[in-house]
């Protein structure tokens, strides 16, 4: 697209939130060439739970900095992204739960936990989709489907580098003989 340049702090918070989640699920899991256990515990669900707070003071930041938006829209729109977090952060504990709990089956991994995993994954996942559609249908009534689809590319990109991450250090589940 003619005359769009990603701004630096796009990529700046992007990159900080990537390092964010690869230091938090190296200590949860193992790379997954290892393919070994991963650790769990409640020092794990702490740094999780940091995490999670870290990467939601850089995603507003990053919106703040990439969302033109007049003192009206401002006034209206940030109630609906405070909302937005706060629902999405409820699916973000949950996926930190599923991961912990991963990492504390890991080494007894069977058929029948596998598949309540990916279950649990995917439900998580649904809602999360859920919770977008949701809060992109108010953003656009308060901001207009231009800025609206533009938060969304935001929180888009960040999840996309943040899951890489943490896909990249969960090993797979293992099978066995």
């Amino acid at each position: 697209m003619a005359g769009v340049t990603p701004t630096i702090a796009v990529m700046t918070i992007s990159l900080r939130s990537s390092m964010l989640a690869l230091a938090m699920v190296g200590g949860v899991v193992l790379p997954a060439a290892a393919q070994t256990a991963p650790q769990s515990g409640p020092a794990t669900w702490t740094a999780i739970q940091q995490l999670q707070a870290d990467l939601q003071s850089d995603r507003q930041a990053l919106v703040a900095e990439n969302m033109p938006l007049t003192e009206s829209e401002a006034r209206a729109f940030w109630p609906v992204y405070k909302a937005y977090a706060s629902e999405l952060g409820k699916a973000g504990d949950r996926k930190a739960s599923i991961i912990s709990a991963y990492a504390a089956n890991f080494s007894s991994m069977n058929d029948v936990k596998a598949g309540a995993f990916m279950k649990d994954y995917l439900t998580m996942e649904d809602e999360r989709l859920k919770t977008r559609k949701k809060y992109a249908d108010e953003a656009t009534k308060v901001v207009g489907a231009q800025k609206a689809a533009r938060w969304m590319q935001i929180e888009t990109k960040l999840d996309a580098i943040i899951n890489m991450g943490i896909a990249s250090e969960i090993p797979l589940v293992p099978l066995k003989k």
